[in-house]
């Protein structure tokens, strides 16, 4: 049990205000984030938010969030969004220059399992590198449709394959071993932790909790740029045929109600489900 090695952090890189295409909507998803961030049942954890502006959000105050600011100029959004990455690894290293711990990449606009931190305390052991969450939700956050994962009219493979809010990584600063001190320096992208864990011997631990992935923000990276843009027109038609409705028993678990992120997404997108595919 990796209680002694709390604080569990969870990491956030924010899009650079000059880039958003909508600042305010990029504040609200980050909200809800953490929205089910605090609704965790153990509240013993940290959260960093990494960016070139500081965000108002519903922690203002909170001692557990602390805000990491970015030092390098703010540059376009390229096909492999350097810049999140450049925040993402500033955010571990801080993390390891703070004496490590349990540390998890949660994308700005998806949502935590209640249970993440207390269930990644519970499950990681020393023989672990890490856990890895391999079930989760998708939601369409225009249409408020929201579908399990993995589905076979969906994403048929493991949630970490698709989403990043799905990895939990044991920094341990003292290790000699790369793989033991710092996971993310050898395992890298989320869908390829089983496979290069393997290849190096490193054990991860499977983490019985759910996250949830939301598209269709108009705030996604992957929405907006890069070779994919197609599939992922696919991927929302998928969802808006085979999901339901969100309601309060899909939002429960992430600490959230329907109504709330209804109202949350009222304002910037259209009430008629036919107007929110992405085009």
């Amino acid at each position: 049990m990796m209680r002694e090695l709390l604080p569990f952090t969870f990491g956030i890189a924010l899009v650079p205000r000059a880039l958003a295409r909508n600042w305010t909507l990029v504040e609200t998803l980050l909200n809800l984030t953490l929205e089910s961030v605090r609704a965790q049942t153990d509240a013993k954890f940290r959260v960093i938010i990494a960016g070139h502006d500081r965000p108002r959000t519903n922690m203002d105050g909170d001692p557990r969030l602390s805000f990491l600011p970015a030092d390098w100029p703010v540059q376009e959004t390229g096909p492999n969004n350097d810049d999140s990455g450049r925040k993402k690894h500033a955010i571990n290293d801080y993390v390891l220059a703070q004496g490590g711990g349990l540390f998890m990449l949660v994308d700005a606009d998806d949502w935590v399992d209640r249970d993440t931190v207390a269930a990644a305390c519970a499950c990681i052991g020393p023989e672990h590198v890490g856990g890895l969450i391999q079930a989760g939700a998708i939601l369409d956050f225009q249409s408020q449709r929201m579908a399990a994962l993995p589905h076979p009219g969906i994403f048929p493979g493991a949630f970490h394959r698709l989403c990043g809010t799905s990895t939990v990584a044991l920094l341990r600063p003292d290790e000699a071993d790369p793989g033991r001190r710092d996971p993310f320096s050898i395992l890298r992208s989320h869908h390829q932790w089983l496979e290069v864990a393997q290849e190096h011997g490193l054990r991860l631990a499977n983490l019985p909790i759910s996250a949830s992935y939301l598209i269709n923000t108009s705030e996604n990276h992957s929405d907006l740029h890069g070779p994919h843009l197609a599939w992922r027109r696919t991927l929302t038609a998928a969802v808006n045929e085979q999901g339901r409705v969100l309601d309060d028993t899909l939002a429960a678990p992430y600490g959230l109600s329907a109504a709330s992120v209804r109202a949350a997404a009222a304002p910037f997108f259209p009430s008629d489900p036919s107007a929110c595919l992405i085009t």
